[in-house]
């Protein structure tokens, strides 16, 4: 691609000699020519062009296409031929990609779903596929919906930022459908030729890892932001953009503009704010973007990476979300839908509606735990606004505030036809869904993703299916224990963040896989942490609160259109807009393993006190009264373990070790099997069992008050 660049550049080289013979009666001409240079139209725009579905056909020698299976981490280009859209090319790169989620994929057994890339000029430095270098498939790895990624990227472009280009495709290897997957333009050469021009390379590209906070540090290297094209200056820019950015005195630009494009950082803030993306700089693994300095040592923002958007990922805040939006984390109030909200801005433009903003944004705001009502005056999640200069000293400055402002405002002028665009892609895309060979997610689930739920999201964060994976998560509250540590399973992750393992049984804590860091194999988590959110280490098995999806082992996000348009309506509270009413009821097609529904106000009382199950409810289940059995276990005084790689649950008090396994109607006690009324599963993140055969086990006398919905636990 470079050595191609330099043709070109002598071909502009002579056209400017030619502008410069007619620049002086000419200099109106002369100036719209070089603007137009900024930036370079490309033959495969068209192919991005609206919305549509197109066919990515592989050809790839056998011992090939075994190698990459066999060593997906390798990330190994070989030499293939592809079709894309009718377009035939010999000798092009093609790889597995990724990082998080290859590793999350590659510890699957039952899946070999990756992303994939594609370097047409690999191994022909001339050869382009219509003037395009680099093309990944991305997989939708915890995307029931597969349209997050697709609609984040377009509602960036609404917004006038330079966002990478995307199309719908099936991926065929060896003339077999191999899945249904989002092609995204890579950002590379012929990205930043696109949107920078001819001399793109004098400029420099770095792509970030986990933690690139833009923070300033004396004498750092800053190792989390790589190099990735462009001509090098060993950071020179980089570290003075880091610089000037970190010097900037409250509410004062300083120099700011001189080394940062601020329009495309507030950009990309505002649509993470807008849209939920907390797996960003916006949130607490401060990654999934790009810096692009140009010749003069001026950063523009690239984005990237928006599988987790529409609160995919919540930042190491609290994911769980209501359904109505009544107040938010920064404090306002008034009533889901019409009736309560406020009106007295009622704006109808994006420029009006920010002078609403404007004047709402100067009360003070506590800190977010949720991305539904996370506030727009501290766009950050499971990170402090301190930790993220590049946020919290822009929005500092008053001007740069209220342009945030109106970039959030045109945003969810955006979200008001979101119902409608979800619905319309849907439909574009179900029949390759279906067809899809080797999706994660069921159809049922997919439904589910694309439908507006009042009850909440109940596909979002949970186990969606029950599958043999090892590497299950341990159901919420639930320790990890070792007995799966050699590969997927093991021990999971601690409350909160799961930034660490659990501590053993045994009093040890797992290490570090070699060859990992502090910072990589932390699955993303699904619909944002639960309570007691997680991750893993490669090789360790999933935090608490993660889900399933179809046995393949991932988390599952929540509805994206109830998201979307709880997040809508919270918007337009906090900018003071009239609140566009939620759906009054829908019909959401059910998943299979879909949770009982409560049975209202089901108690349970033990010795005469109410045992506190916080956010899983005891439920009546075909006439059994199914309880979350940890919590009830430990009212007991029994100590609870979690088997991954048998997918049980242990309880051990005084002589007796009882053993219920997930879906089977028979469980043990000291080693004898007994039969249940009604198996063990997994509802909310909590294993829930049978409380007459736990608590007549431990020879507890049980009686159920139909009158009163409570179960009453006493001593015989």
């Amino acid at each position: 691609m470079k050595l191609k660049n330099l043709f070109k550049k002598f071909a502009v080289a002579t056209l400017s000699i030619a502008l410069a013979v007619s620049i002086v009666g000419n200099m109106g001409s002369y100036s719209a020519a070089f603007a137009a240079a900024e930036g370079i139209t490309q033959d495969y725009e068209s192919t991005f062009a609206g919305d549509k579905i197109i066919d990515v056909k592989v050809t790839i020698a056998d011992e090939d296409w075994k190698s990459i299976l066999a060593s997906p981490l390798d990330k190994e280009y070989k030499n293939v031929s592809v079709e894309v859209d009718g377009e035939k090319m010999d000798n092009v790169g093609f790889s597995t990609k990724g990082n998080l989620t290859l590793k999350s994929v590659a510890s699957m057994s039952d899946s070999d779903r990756y992303s994939f890339r594609f370097k047409f000029d690999k191994y022909d430095k001339s050869q382009t596929w219509l003037g395009l270098d680099k093309l990944v498939l991305n997989n939708s790895y915890s995307d029931p919906s597969f349209l997050r990624e697709y609609l984040h990227y377009e509602a960036l472009r609404e917004l006038g930022l330079d966002a990478p280009l995307t199309v719908f495709t099936n991926l065929y290897i060896n003339g077999e459908l191999y899945g249904f997957y989002v092609g995204v333009e890579s950002v590379d050469d012929s990205y930043l030729e696109r949107n920078f021009g001819e001399n793109y390379d004098d400029g420099v590209l770095y792509d970030t890892e986990e933690k690139s906070y833009l923070q300033y540090k004396e004498g750092s290297e800053y190792e989390t932001l790589t190099y990735e094209t462009g001509t090098e200056d060993n950071k020179a820019s980089l570290k003075n953009f880091i610089s000037v950015l970190n010097a900037m005195k409250d509410g004062e630009k300083g120099d700011i503009e001189k080394v940062l494009d601020v329009d495309s950082a507030l950009k990309y803030v505002a649509a993470n704010t807008v849209l939920g993306n907390y797996d960003s700089y916006n949130g607490d693994k401060g990654h999934n973007y790009l810096l692009y300095g140009d010749a003069a040592g001026k950063f523009t923002v690239v984005p990237w990476d928006f599988n987790m958007s529409f609160n995919g990922y919540s930042g190491g805040g609290r994911g769980a979300f209501t359904t109505t939006p009544a107040s938010t984390d920064s404090g306002a109030t008034g009533a889901s839908g019409a009736s309560g909200a406020p009106s007295a801005s009622s704006a109808s433009s994006a420029s009006s509606a920010s002078s609403a903003s404007t004047t709402a944004s100067t009360a003070p705001t506590a800190a977010n735990t949720n991305a539904t009502t996370a506030s727009i005056d501290v766009p950050v999640l499971g990170i402090s606004m301190e930790s993220v200069p590049m946020i919290n000293n822009l929005l500092k400055v008053p001007e740069y505030k209220a342009k945030y402002l109106e970039y959030v405002s045109e945003l969810t002028v955006y979200l008001k036809g979101i119902d409608d665009r979800i619905t319309e892609l849907a439909d574009l895309i179900r029949p390759s869904v279906q067809a899809d060979p080797t999706k994660f997610y069921t159809m049922e689930q997919f439904e589910a993703n694309i439908a507006y739920s009042t009850a909440g999201d109940i596909n979002g964060g949970g186990m969606q299916g029950g599958g043999s994976m090892p590497g299950m998560a341990p159901p919420e509250g639930m320790e990890g224990i070792e007995g799966a540590a050699e590969g997927p399973g093991g021990a999971g992750m601690p409350a909160g963040n799961g930034a660490a393992p659990l501590v053993r049984p045994d009093g040890t804590v797992p290490t570090r896989p070699e060859g990992s860091t502090e910072t990589d194999g932390m699955f993303p988590p699904a619909g944002g942490f639960g309570p007691n959110g997680g991750g893993q280490w490669p090789g360790q098995g999933q935090g608490p609160g993660q889900g399933m999806g179809q046995g393949m082992g991932m988390m599952a996000a929540g509805s994206i259109k109830t998201f979307a348009l709880n997040r809508l309506a919270n918007l337009q509270q906090q900018l003071g807009w009239e609140v566009t009413p939620l759906p009054e009821s829908t019909v959401v097609p059910s998943v299979p393993n879909e949770p009982a529904v409560p049975a209202e106000g089901i108690s349970i009382v033990l010795d005469g006190k109410k045992v506190d199950f916080a956010d899983q409810l005891p439920v009546n289940k075909a006439g059994s009264v199914l309880v979350p059995v940890k919590a009830l276990f430990e009212a007991l005084g029994a100590v609870v373990t979690w088997n991954d790689k048998a997918r049980s649950v242990t309880a051990v008090i005084a002589d007796k070790t009882i053993v219920l396994s997930i879906g089977s109607h028979t469980a043990y006690v000291n080693g004898d099997a007994v039969q249940m009324s009604a198996p063990a599963e997994i509802m909310g993140e909590r294993t829930l069992g049978p409380v007459r055969f736990i608590t007549e086990t431990l020879s507890k006398k049980v009686e159920w008050n139909a009158a009163t919905s409570t179960v009453t636990i006493s001593s015989k």
